[in-house]
This record gives C-alpha cells, structure tokens and sequence, in this order.
C-alpha cells in the first residue's frame, strides 16, 4: 500500500509550528480585531460625554436634584416609620403628643444647643418628605441665619433679619439684635419664613411630629403655633424651619425686664414690628398670646 503523503498546506506541520501563510493571516485579522475594538470603544466614550454634556445643558438642576433625593434617602434611617407610631397616632391631642414623648423634660432644660445646620436641615428634609414634596429649600440664607429677609439686586447677598440666635447658659436659646432697631422697624417677617401644615385637622403636622426623634419632636412642639392668614381662614398649624423660631415671649409672667418689643401689626400677620427702640445685642421679645390658642380647633 503506498504511503499516505503529508498535506504540506495543513494549518500545522507535524511539529506544530503555524505556515508562513497563515501567521500572515492571522496577524491581519488580529490587527484588524484591535481597530475595531478600539474604535468601539471610542465611539462609546463620545456617545457617553455627549450624552452628559446634553443632560447638563438641558437640565441643570439635575445634579442638584440628586444631590436632594441622597439627602432625603441618607434621613429615612433616622426617622420613625409610621408602623411604629403609638396606637391610634391620629387622634392624639397636643397634651397627648407632650406626655408621649416626655417634652416636659425637655422644655424645662435651658442649656440645649442651639440647632446646627444639619439639625435645621433634618426638619426641612422631613417637612419636604412626610408633608410637601414640592416644598424648594433654596434660600441662599442657612436657616442658622434665619431666611433673606431683604432681598438685593441681581449679584448682591440677600440680607438675613436684624438678629441672631444665641445660647445663655442656664436661661436657654433666644434671638438678639444684631444691630439697633427703631421703634416702629420691621423687624421679622414671617411671611417669608413660615410654612404652613394643610388642613384644619393637623393629621400633617401629627405624622411630621411623630416622625421625628423625641428631642426634634418636642422642640417643634414648643416652637409651632396655631393661626389664621386671613380674616375668613381656618387655623392651621404655622411653623419656621429656621432661626426665627427661637424668639421667646415677654411679659409679667416672665419677670421683671421681659417686656415684648416687638409684636405682630395684628392677629393675622406674620410681620413682627418694633413697638420700641432696640439696642444692639438686647433680646428680641414677642408676645405669644398675640395668636389665639386653642387646639381643638386644628384638631389637636
């Protein structure tokens, strides 16, 4: 029989080295594979930075808007689900919410801190997550400031309210002038800075309260209020998320020398006037009675 003949144009010889056609080969194809890889990966890029660049362009708040979704997200943790709310939550009074959380306590304590940042931030993050979800928190005034109470023209600061908040040990947090204040000057607005639980029931402003931690929660239950904007309004639960809060109330009750000076301009107003002349770095008074209270009537 005769012998079988090696097939010399075979991928490989018998000692397994590749012809010289064929590594030409495969090094073209190699070659080409890379470019293409590479030009691939290229084209990915640019589509990438374009479409970054288009979404910058025609949405610039994005990044801001992310930043407010992480913020919201980072505070969940720290607030109190609704299944662990006490028991028929809904239909608990303000004494009721006050002996829930021990705020006698807290309230009788005047070497509390004054809020931080984060602090003010928590309560406006909270606000915006249980109450408004359409509620903007850009006021280039931080809430340890107060708010922009003068707004200036176009590339000049706002200017916060003439005070500022301050802590004196063993006599608790207030508000002083930061200057001298004339009789008769407007000296808080707060219809800049208040913000409003809907409703005349206070359902809101319960879920708000009861998602907070006790010290939040108490220190709102001291700082917020029942009013009516206008004269045919219902009350409603009123608040500040920012300083002007911490103004306390004046009057016989609390002592020789803690007169208000300033007061509302009536019972509907948010607008806190000078009724004298203010010195630098006196503590700015009001007078809580000037808002009718009576809770039943927000359903508390």
């Amino acid at each position: 029989m005769a012998a079988r003949k090696r097939n010399t144009t075979s991928a490989r010889s018998s000692d397994g080295n590749t012809s010289p056609s064929n590594k030409t080969s495969q090094a073209l194809f190699e070659n080409q594979r890379d470019a293409k890889s590479a030009a691939t990966t290229a084209s990915r890029i640019m589509n990438m930075l374009v479409t970054l660049f288009m979404i910058a362009m025609l949405n610039p708040l994005l990044f801001c808007a992310i930043q407010f979704l992480q913020s919201i997200g980072s505070i969940q943790h720290k607030l109190t689900p609704k299944h662990n709310f006490p028991y028929q939550w809904e239909t608990y009074t303000y004494t009721d919410i006050r002996h829930y959380f021990n705020c006698r306590e807290r309230s009788k304590d005047n070497n509390k801190p004054l809020p931080s940042l984060d602090d003010w931030n928590l309560l406006r993050q909270t606000y915006t997550l249980i109450v408004d979800n359409t509620k903007k928190w850009n006021d280039p005034i931080p809430p340890t400031e107060g708010y922009s109470f003068e707004q200036q023209g176009k590339g000049v600061a706002a200017i916060p309210p003439p005070y500022y908040a301050k802590q004196s040990k063993g006599k608790g947090r207030g508000l002083f002038a930061s200057r001298d204040i004339k009789k008769g000057e407007l000296v808080h607005n707060g219809e800049i800075s208040d913000i409003i639980f809907p409703g005349d029931d206070a359902i809101k402003w319960k879920e708000f309260i009861f998602s907070l931690p006790r010290n939040f929660a108490c220190d709102c239950t001291d700082w917020h209020w029942m009013q009516m904007k206008h004269e045919h309004d219902d009350y409603h639960m009123v608040a500040a998320l920012d300083i002007s809060v911490l103004m306390n109330s004046g009057g016989e009750e609390f002592g020789p020398g803690r007169t208000p000076n300033v007061l509302p301009e009536d019972k509907y107003s948010g607008k806190q006037f000078a009724v004298r002349d203010i010195a630098k770095d006196e503590e700015i008074l009001t007078d809580y009675d000037a808002y009718w209270t009576e809770w039943s009537e927000v359903g508390l």
